[in-house]
């Protein structure tokens, strides 16, 4: 999920991530736009109730009225390249 309109530091993204249930690693904020990958069961009955938003909002402190803009997204795999492997031969 995204949710554009809110400004968010550090320590916020930790609260989020462990009343969702999730690492912290999946919530990131970059662009002024908070994105919160879904992994866990927790996360997911919450999206499940439609009570995303106001879940924001109550672990955060702020109105759901703060919330500008919430769509889901499909994460979008990312291939890695992996240029030129040195390999070095100890034989």
């Amino acid at each position: 999920m995204k949710v554009e309109g809110i400004h968010l530091n550090r320590p916020d993204l930790h609260v989020l991530a462990a009343e969702l249930g999730i690492m912290a690693k999946d919530v990131l904020y970059e662009n002024k736009c908070l994105t919160i990958y879904n992994t866990s069961e927790t996360s997911q009955e919450i999206i499940d109730d439609n009570a995303l938003a106001s879940f924001i909002a109550m672990t955060l402190g702020i109105s759901p009225e703060d919330i500008s803009e919430m769509t889901a997204v499909k994460a979008k795999p990312k291939v890695m390249e992996i240029d030129d492997f040195d390999e070095d031969d100890d034989d």
